[in-house]
Parts: C-alpha cells; sequence; structure tokens
C-alpha cells in the first residue's frame, strides 16, 4: 500500500479545485473532495487497531490451520515528521506473542522485537515518514473507491457517514496479493511456483470468483476526517481456480481489520527511551507474520 499516498496527492488538486459544500449535505463525491482538504490540514492524530486472519490448509493427507490476532496503536505527529506504533501479534495455533515497537524520530527509525532493538538504515525519511502516517494512505482507498452513504451512526459522539466502499481493481488486488503471499509463507503444504515468484494472475476472473473485498468507514460528518474504517477480505484458492496443473489442495483465507482514529490536534511527542542506543543495525528483515498483516502499516 505504500504507494497509494502517491496516488492521492496526484488527485489532490483537482479534488480542491472543487466547489465547496457542506457535510451535512454532502454527496459521496463531495465527500472525498472534503476528507482530502482535512488530510491536508492534518497535524497529529492517534489510532488503535485490531486485526484478525485465518487460513486454511488441505490436500489429500493434510489439514492445517493457522490462525493469529494483532492488536495496534500508534500515533503520528506530522509538525515533527515523527511516529510511533506498538503491535502485539499472538499466533493461536502455539501461543507464541510477538511485540514490536517503532519509533521515527529525526529522520531515524527504530524497532523494539522483544527486547531486542535494531536501528534502520534509511535511505529516504520522507517514504518512512509516509508509513507511519498511515492515515492517508487508509483515506485513499475511500477516495479510489465508488462510495455508497448509506446512513449516520455516533463514534465517541461524533456524528459520522457510514460508508460503504467498492475499492478500484488495483487496491483489492494489492489486498488480496497480500493473503495470498502470506499464504505461501505460512504454507505446510509444498506451493507451486506460481506462489514463490508470486506470478499469480489476480484479473483472472476465477480468482475474482473466489474472492471479496469489503470496505466501511465511518466519517465525522464535522471534520470529515475519517473515525473508524473496517476491511474485510476473503479468498479461496485451489490449482483449478488458478489454473495451474498440480496436485490437488485448497487454501482459504480470511483478514478482518477494524482501525479507529482520534486525539486529532492534541499534543504528540515521540520520545526515544535511552536503551534504543543499544542496537544492531540493519535494513530489513522481520518475522514472516507480519506478512499476513501486510495490508497495515509499516
Amino acid at each position: 500500500m505504500k504507494d497509494i499516498p502517491i496516488i492521492v496527492a496526484a488527485i489532490s488538486m483537482l479534488l480542491l479545485c472543487l466547489p465547496a459544500t457542506f457535510a451535512e449535505d454532502a454527496s459521496a463525491d463531495q465527500l472525498k473532495q472534503m476528507m482530502t482538504a482535512s488530510a491536508d490540514n492534518l497535524t497529529t492524530y492517534a489510532y488503535t487497531r485490531s486485526a484478525e486472519n485465518t487460513i486454511n490448509y488441505s490436500n489429500k493427507s493434510l489439514q492445517d490451520k493457522f490462525s493469529a490476532t494483532k492488536a495496534t496503536e500508534g500515533k503520528v505527529n506530522l509538525t515533527a515528521q515523527s511516529g510511533w506504533w506498538s503491535h502485539i501479534l499472538t499466533d493461536n495455533a502455539n501461543g507464541e506473542v510477538l511485540t514490536w515497537q517503532g519509533y521515527f524520530s529525526n529522520g531515524t527509525e527504530y524497532w523494539k522485537e522483544g527486547d531486542n532493538w535494531t536501528q534502520f538504515i534509511i535511505q529516504n525519511p520522507d517514504d518512512v515518514m509516509a508509513d507511519y502516517n498511515e492515515l492517508v494512505s487508509q483515506m485513499a482507498i475511500l477516495i479510489y473507491s465508488n462510495l455508497s452513504i448509506t446512513g449516520t451512526e455516533a463514534i465517541d459522539g461524533e456524528d459520522c457517514y457510514v460508508i460503504v466502499a467498492d475499492p478500484i481493481p488495483v487496491i483489492k488486488e494489492t489486498i488480496l496479493g497480500t493473503e495470498i503471499y502470506a499464504a505461501y509463507l505460512a504454507s505446510p503444504i509444498p506451493m507451486p511456483n506460481e506462489f514463490d515468484s508470486q506470478d499469480f494472475d489476480l484479473d483472472n476472473t476465477s480468482i475474482r470468483a473466489n474472492s471479496n473485498v469489503s470496505v466501511t468507514a465511518w466519517v465525522s460528518k464535522q471534520t470529515s476526517l475519517l473515525r473508524r474504517m473496517e476491511i474485510d477480505s476473503s479468498i479461496t484458492l485451489s490449482p483449478s481456480i488458478l489454473k495451474i496443473e498440480e496436485e490437488d489442495f485448497a487454501i482459504s483465507s480470511a483478514l478482518k481489520e477494524r482501525t479507529d482514529y482520534g486525539n486529532f490536534g492534541e499534543v504528540v511527542q515521540i520520545v526515544l527511551p535511552p536503551e534504543s542506543q543499544n542496537n544492531t543495525p540493519r535494513t530489513k528483515g522481520a518475522d514472516w507474520r507480519w506478512a499476513v498483516f501486510g495490508l497495515v502499516e509499516p
């Protein structure tokens, strides 16, 4: 999803040229305009997310399942170009709990994995900040979707539009591609070369017919800021669906996440703990299970 902020920037000028309107009378297209303008004025915010993923595998001799949940919280200071997040990932199969924290401040990024600290070698600080400022990419999912305003609902006492979004194909393919890649990494079944090279055709009509991506969002009537987003996706794969010649197998995956945004404009300070200086520099690398939640930044 890292290319989504670039797409948003390309259309922001067009959206901002549209005439202003009041949120009370907003159509779906006008709401996109107001969301873009509101995001441009953001200084700070915080978020929490819950996510769960289940992948079922089977062939003639094996049935297995991977199941994990992740709890996330984060905060972003766009003025200071800094951010922080914390993830707790639980592997439901074996009870293992993986903990991560990420800090980005003064152009430097650190991760705490368990008790170990890593300083990342950063080539482009702007790209890293774009990852921490994930609200932009989440709002882009809405901006590049066909939207239907289905009603209103209060989030923390604030009236919001309830929106059902049908994302453009490239966004759906990114979400489903993440699920397929995670299924490959976690698979107890030897996978065909198409999985290894990620050379599967997401335009394949059989894949589209056996997959689903559902997006629902809550956008403030008063500020036009995204307050909540829920994304549900599922996919079923087999040799016949993939149109490949391979011994029979079946994989089904379901991914569900809910994110709440708030504390807009409140004070946010990102402070690195002193122990972060006892670190090991590296450029990349993390537990493979993070790929299951690859839709979620970072």
